[in-house]
């Protein structure tokens, strides 16, 4: 039997502070979203400047914050707050 190695980058891990980034985040987008009505993720991306959050975080960010409830989808790609 062989065994086979699998290498990451970076060991994925969830702490403290990724759930105070999420909801920083999370707030921001429904700040954004109750000031300026219904926008697309690529106007939430210039808006806020997410391409600082790192790979993925918006479309996280996004999904976290519909589950619970402060955002909604309208549309095929536009959001608004909840």
């Amino acid at each position: 039997m062989s065994r086979r190695s699998v290498w990451a980058p970076q060991m994925v891990t969830s702490s403290p502070r990724d759930d105070l980034d999420l909801d920083r985040e999370i707030d921001a987008i429904v700040q954004l979203l109750r000031e300026k009505g219904p926008l697309g993720p690529t106007e939430i991306r210039r808006e806020l400047e997410t391409k600082f959050w790192g790979p993925g975080r918006l479309r996280a960010a996004l999904a976290e914050a519909r589950r619970r409830g402060l955002v909604r989808r309208i549309g095929r790609r536009r959001y608004e707050a909840g």
